[in-house]
């Protein structure tokens, strides 16, 4: 619950295309939650698609700095 107050409290910081990127990381905050809270499993699914997503997200935000450098 913490949690979404503290992105509550971040969202009129970012602006409209950093704020939808960086929350293309929920699913892996899910995953990694589910593995801590619930004991689920580490696959290698799950370790490379979380390296996706995230590695995508970094991807998006890299370029958008570079950008406005």
């Amino acid at each position: 619950m913490r949690l979404c107050v503290v992105w509550y409290a971040a969202l009129p910081a970012l602006s409209a295309t950093r704020a939808a990127t960086v929350q293309l990381s929920v699913p892996v905050i899910a995953a990694i939650g589910g593995v801590i809270l619930l004991s689920e499993e580490v696959t290698l699914r799950l370790v490379l698609a979380s390296a996706a997503t995230l590695g995508g997200v970094a991807i998006v935000l890299a370029q958008r700095a570079r950008k406005a450098a």
